[in-house]
C-alpha cells in the first residue's frame, strides 16, 4: 500500500445509468476516454498516488482518496455535488473544476473544499501543494494553457476496455466566433491556441508507432472491401477532440501533413467554412479523414445571425456536404431546435434536409440556456427559464419557456427528428444509397443510436413538459 497521498480525478457521469446509455456513451467509436483527467494526472507531482475514475463505466471509490478533483458538465451537476457531499464526508478534501464551475463558482463552493474557474493544468500542481500545506483556498482562477509546454497525458491511467478501439488527442483550444448558446468561449478564450505540429507527430507515434507492413490479406481486404479496414484492424483510429481543428488554417495545414504522414484514421469538428477551400478540403482527405462534425445549428439564416455564427451560410449548407461527400468524407451534422425563430414545422425540415442530404449523422438537440452563455442572461432577463434541476440542461429536456411553440411541442418535435432519421428507412436513405460515404464505418454508429432512440423518446426517462 503507498503512503503517497491519494488523488482521485472524477468524470462524473449523469448518475442516471438509462440516460447515460441514451447519449451513446457506451456505443463503439463514440466513448471517449476523459483525456482533459488524464493531462491533469500528468501535471501532478510524483509525490502523489493517482487513480482516474470515469464514473459513467465505474463506480467512484469512496473511502479510497485523500483529496479529489470533479469535474462535470452542466446537466453532470447534480450529481458532482452528491459524490462530492458523499466524499467530503468521508474525510476526502474536493475540488470542483469545469465550465459550469467556471460559470456559478459559489454555488460549486457550498458542495466543495476549494473550486478553480478556468483551465485546470497551469494551476493544479499549485492546489495540490496548498493542500500538503493545509491552506487550500477557496477559489483558484486557472490560466490558459501553454499547449506547447503541457506534458503528454497519462493514457496509462486510462482503462482502456471502457472504450472504442481509437485515442483522442487535443491540437488546439480556444475559439473566436463565441456562439451566444455556447460556453467554450468563456472557458477556454476567445484567442485561437495551437500546439506545435511536431510535438503532435511525436505524441501520435509514441502512441501509435509506424504503421507495420501489410499483409497480403489486408492488402486484398484494402482492396476488394475498403482502404480503410485495414486501419480499423490495427486500431488505428484517431478522434480529434478540439472544437474546431480548422480554426487557424495554416496550422489546421501542418496538422493535417502531421496525420497523413502517421498514416491513421481520423475524425473530428470543423467549421462549416471549411467548405469554402477546396485545397484545405483535398488535403482533408489526402490526410485520412473519414468524417467531420458540422454545427449546422439552423436552416435558418436570421437565427444564424443572431447568435453569432458568422461563418455559416444556410444558401451554401447542401454545397457543403455535396463537396465533402465528392472526397469521401462523412458528415455528422448537430442542428439545435427551440430558438426564437423556430416553429413546430422547424422539426420536419431539420429530417428532411438531413435525409436529401444523406448526412451520415444527424444530431438535433434542444437548445440549453447553458450559465454564463448569452443566452442564459437573455432568457434570464425576460423570466423564460422554467427550470433550475441542472439535471433538465442536458440538451433533452426543455428549461424554458419557447416563443414559437409550446414546451410539449418542443420536446416530442426534436424526438421526431430523431425518429426519421433513425428509422430504418431513414438510416437505408442515407447510408445505404450512392454515394456510399463509408457505410461499415456509419452503419454501426446509426444501428447504435437507433437502439437509444427507444430511450430518448421515453417519457419515463425525459418526462414531458406541461403545456
Amino acid at each position: 500500500m503507498s503512503d503517497k497521498p491519494r488523488v482521485l480525478l472524477i468524470a462524473a457521469s449523469t448518475g442516471s445509468r438509462l440516460r447515460n446509455r441514451a447519449f451513446g456513451m457506451k456505443l463503439p467509436l463514440l466513448g471517449y476516454p476523459a483525456t482533459n483527467l488524464a493531462l491533469v494526472a500528468a501535471v501532478t507531482p510524483e509525490s502523489f498516488d493517482i487513480s482516474i475514475v470515469d464514473e459513467c463505466f465505474e463506480p467512484v471509490p469512496y473511502g479510497q482518496g485523500d483529496i479529489a478533483l470533479i469535474t462535470g458538465l452542466t446537466h453532470h451537476m447534480p450529481n458532482v455535488y452528491r459524490i462530492a457531499d458523499r466524499l467530503r464526508a468521508e474525510g476526502t478534501r474536493v475540488v470542483l473544476c469545469g465550465m459550469h464551475v467556471t460559470a456559478l463558482p459559489e454555488e460549486a463552493l457550498d458542495h466543495a473544499d476549494a473550486v478553480i474557474a478556468g483551465e485546470v493544468e497551469a494551476v493544479w500542481p499549485e492546489v495540490l501543494d496548498d493542500y500538503l500545506h493545509g491552506s487550500l483556498h477557496p477559489r483558484y482562477e486557472g490560466r490558459p494553457a501553454d499547449l506547447g509546454s503541457l506534458p503528454l497525458p497519462r493514457r496509462d491511467l486510462v482503462n482502456r476496455k471502457f472504450y472504442h478501439p481509437g485515442e483522442v488527442i487535443e491540437t488546439t483550444r480556444g475559439c473566436p466566433v463565441g456562439c451566444g448558446f455556447c460556453n467554450v468561449q468563456n472557458f477556454y478564450g476567445a484567442r485561437f491556441r495551437t500546439r506545435p505540429p511536431e510535438q503532435i507527430e511525436a505524441e501520435l507515434m509514441e502512441v501509435f508507432g509506424p504503421r507495420p507492413p501489410q499483409a497480403r490479406w489486408k492488402e486484398w481486404i484494402a482492396r476488394h472491401w475498403h482502404a480503410d479496414i485495414p486501419y480499423f484492424i490495427e486500431k488505428r483510429l484517431l478522434y480529434v477532440m478540439d472544437s474546431n481543428l480548422m480554426s487557424e488554417p495554416a496550422h489546421a495545414r501542418k496538422v493535417c501533413e502531421v496525420f497523413r504522414r502517421v498514416d491513421l484514421r481520423w475524425y473530428g469538428h470543423v467549421s462549416f467554412n471549411v467548405a469554402r477551400n477546396d485545397e484545405m478540403l483535398d488535403l482533408l482527405a489526402e490526410s485520412g479523414c473519414m468524417s467531420v462534425n458540422i454545427g449546422f445549428e439552423s436552416l435558418n439564416q436570421a437565427t444564424i445571425n443572431a447568435v453569432g455564427k458568422h461563418t455559416n451560410r444556410v444558401t451554401e449548407y447542401a454545397e457543403c456536404v455535396r463537396k465533402l461527400h465528392e472526397r469521401g468524407i462523412g458528415v455528422m451534422g448537430t442542428f439545435i431546435v427551440g430558438f426564437d425563430e423556430d416553429g413546430p414545422e422547424v422539426f420536419d425540415r431539420i429530417a428532411d434536409f438531413a435525409l436529401e442530404n444523406q448526412l451520415e449523422t444527424a444530431f438535433t438537440l434542444i437548445l440549453t440556456p447553458l450559465p454564463g452563455t448569452r443566452v442564459y442572461e437573455r432568457m434570464e432577463a425576460e423570466g423564460r427559464i422554467t427550470s433550475r434541476d441542472w439535471q433538465d440542461y442536458d440538451h433533452g429536456s426543455v428549461a424554458f419557456t419557447p416563443r414559437n411553440m409550446t414546451p410539449s411541442q418542443l420536446h416530442w418535435g426534436m424526438r421526431s427528428c430523431w425518429k426519421r432519421i433513425y428509422s430504418l428507412r431513414g438510416i437505408r436513405r442515407r447510408i445505404l444509397r450512392r454515394p456510399f460515404v463509408r457505410p461499415f464505418f456509419f452503419l454501426p454508429i446509426n444501428l447504435g443510436f437507433r437502439k437509444c432512440l427507444r430511450l430518448i423518446v421515453s417519457d419515463s426517462i425525459w418526462q414531458p413538459p406541461a403545456g
